[in-house]
């Protein structure tokens, strides 16, 4: 979340999709949540500016404080019904 990570959270979003992309897989296609975590240091982007960059699907996304546990289930729970929605329809 913060400002000096922006161009590694760039990179690393692109990462996945490369790697995916070698499996025959769309992230645009698969369960996915975005935790934007950390929002408690100093200097972090905001919100809709990582929205903006990270999250041009409008996936959900949740804040987070891992260290604190905040909105650490949150995210949790929201992949997990992602992933039971899609095993419940191709299975």
């Amino acid at each position: 979340s913060q400002i000096e990570r922006m161009d590694a959270n760039i990179e690393s979003m692109e990462d996945l999709k490369l790697n995916l992309a070698e499996y025959g897989l769309e992230l645009e296609k698969l369960p996915f949540v975005i935790q934007y975590n950390k929002r408690d240091l100093p200097n972090v982007v905001p919100v809709p500016e990582m929205n903006r960059v990270l999250n041009p699907n409008n996936v959900p996304y949740y804040e987070a404080i891992a260290l604190k546990g905040i909105g650490v289930f949150e995210t949790l729970k929201d992949i997990g019904k992602q992933v039971l929605r899609e095993l419940k329809k191709n299975y």
